[in-house]
């Protein structure tokens, strides 16, 4: 309950300042002391820049998210061969101790049967 009190607040603090961004922003064009034509270009050179910022985000982000698959694809190949290994090592066992038990088997029928 607790939880979800603290993830709604989240919640509405980021919308909060968001939509007091956005105020802040038109307030902001209203009171500007530029022309139009001034404002306008201001705002396209912002949002190209900010165009350019989010495409450098997106490439840092992609290129994080390759690094980790491939990290992980790795973390995932050695567990994998470690299993096997692990595998073959018990199935070796598992065979000598069978055939140990198989020799002491035949030792003992051939002690019996000489006796």
């Amino acid at each position: 309950m607790e939880q979800d009190n603290r993830n709604g607040s989240g919640l509405g603090f980021a919308s909060g300042l968001i939509i007091g961004g956005l105020i802040g922003a038109v307030v902001a064009i209203v009171l500007a002391p530029q022309s139009g034509e001034e404002t306008r270009d201001l705002i396209r050179g912002k949002a190209h820049e900010f165009k350019g910022k989010a495409m450098d985000l997106a490439s840092d982000l992609r290129d994080r998210a390759t690094d980790l698959a491939d990290d992980l694809r790795s973390q995932a190949e050695d567990l994998s061969k470690r299993g096997r290994d692990t595998f073959d090592n018990v199935r070796t066992q598992f065979n000598d101790a069978v055939e140990s038990g198989k020799k002491a088997a035949r030792a003992k029928r051939q002690e019996l049967e000489t006796d």
